[in-house]
């Protein structure tokens, strides 16, 4: 989902055929003779943007102290005076773990262990998500539907942002007897060329699963029986994506444990006790001009995003979430408007047939915005003289990053245009999900329950 990168749809098909290919440590030879387009983050940024001394001067400093806030509570957790000696305390444990994982996968490695856990990581994807979240949007419980997207968007917001802090290496970037399977990098929206730590998948794997468990204990109640089953759904779900990114050599121990102590984090915010997404509910319900408001701050977070040279995936993949959090909040704001003024309730107790024709709808329908928007605005920007795509289609076997010779350039505003273009189609996307759909739903006569 990164800027450059195969497309979410593309990259679903490839999925399987990752899977399948798992114990090979290359491509093959006709998979090295395809032209593809290098992703973005590999790109090597040239004329970066400069406005004038003292706004470059303040947006640097912005960008300081907003990585302080960050970093500085991640340290004093861990009992360390500053930054510095947190970072310098990590990066040794960094190479303790990852002789932790030579030995465990020199211990464990199965070929059916190989698969599972690869198709382990990808219930951890944003594609993954994309998938599941309409579909509980329109035929199950739109309120946990919405609800799950912030909790997914925010998490991996603030886990992209501490790894381009931190900017701690991979296990395999300190010791190359690690073992990473080919695959992992085709399942990987990032294709492990992001930092390490936190992991966002651990992080994901414990804050969505005990998120969805409290959500249903709270609206849903439950007798002996579910509850066990509920926290046995949980700790499969936790265990397979957690244990997978040491077993996969992609995470080291400390990655792993930061992102499970986050995950923690997050869901006890959103759901209990401080139920923060009924908080954010009511005030995107009553905050006058609140698309506005959400605007200013996402942009905000995103112009303070820390700028790593050479670039990493985090960027783009903060430019996706926010947006998705943008069109979701203000998607949800206009559905409610939308019903107050007299629209269906509706309902989801039509049949299976009509269920499955209103979802395989509702997807066409965000599928085909999501490709003429995207094309409509790569247009404008390149008639306004930017290049929101500048990758050329090198042969695969030549287009490794590290390869001097075919590394491409992009230029600083032809960044901003493309992180651009990526926030507006996510959230459109988002939007499209939560308010657009719903709506042709009703116009057709399918109208789809919304219960808050």
């Amino acid at each position: 989902m990164q800027g450059g990168a195969a497309e979410e749809f593309v990259h679903l098909r490839k999925v399987g055929e990752a899977i399948d290919c798992c114990g090979r440590e290359t491509p093959s030879k006709r998979q090295k003779d395809q032209l593809f387009s290098p992703p973005l983050d590999t790109l090597k940024v040239q004329d970066e943007i400069f406005l004038s001394p003292l706004a470059d001067a303040m947006l640097a400093k912005g960008r300081e102290l907003f990585a302080l806030s960050l970093a500085v509570p991640i340290s004093w957790i861990h009992w360390d005076a500053n930054v510095d000696s947190c970072v310098a305390r990590k990066h040794t444990r960094v190479k303790e773990g990852a002789d932790f994982i030579v030995k465990l996968q020199s211990t464990l490695r199965t070929s059916i262990l190989d698969k599972y856990f690869l198709m382990w990581s990808f219930c951890a994807e944003e594609e993954f998500y994309l998938l599941v979240l309409p579909t509980i949007f329109w035929c199950l419980d739109y309120r946990f539907a919405r609800q799950m997207t912030f909790v997914v968007c925010s998490g991996l917001l603030w886990g992209n942002l501490l790894k381009d802090v931190f900017r701690l290496p991979r296990p395999k970037n300190v010791e190359p007897k690690v073992w990473v399977p080919h695959a992992a990098s085709q399942i990987d929206s990032t294709a492990c060329r992001d930092f390490g730590f936190p992991s966002t998948h651990a992080m994901n794997s414990v804050s969505n699963s005990l998120f969805a468990v409290l959500y249903y204990l709270e609206n849903y109640g439950s007798d002996e029986t579910s509850y066990m089953l509920l926290l046995s759904l949980m700790f499969v779900w936790m265990f397979s994506i957690t244990f997978g990114r040491l077993y996969l050599g992609v995470h080291s121990p400390m990655d792993v444990k930061g992102g499970l102590f986050l995950g923690t984090v997050i869901a006890l915010v959103a759901q209990r006790p401080l139920s923060a997404c009924k908080m954010i509910d009511d005030l995107l319900l009553h905050t006058p001009h609140v698309g506005i408001v959400l605007l200013i701050i996402i942009s905000t977070v995103l112009m303070l995003n820390p700028q790593p040279r050479p670039m990493t995936p985090t960027f783009m993949q903060n430019c996706v979430v926010g947006g998705l959090n943008f069109g979701c909040a203000v998607g949800y704001r206009m559905e409610v408007d939308r019903r107050a003024r007299g629209a269906s309730s509706g309902s989801n107790d039509i049949g299976v047939a009509l269920l499955v024709f209103r979802t395989v709808l509702g997807y066409s329908m965000v599928m085909v915005a999501r490709v003429l928007l995207k094309a409509l605005l790569v247009f404008l920007f390149r008639k306004a003289g930017f290049e929101p795509n500048p990758a050329k289609p090198v042969p695969r076997s030549t287009g490794k990053s590290d390869d001097n010779k075919v590394q491409q350039e992009i230029r600083g505003w032809d960044l901003w245009a493309a992180a651009v273009v990526k926030t507006t189609v996510y959230a459109c996307l988002a939007w499209m999900i939560v308010c657009g759909a719903p709506a042709v739903f009703d116009v057709i006569g399918l109208p789809c329950a919304m219960n808050g």
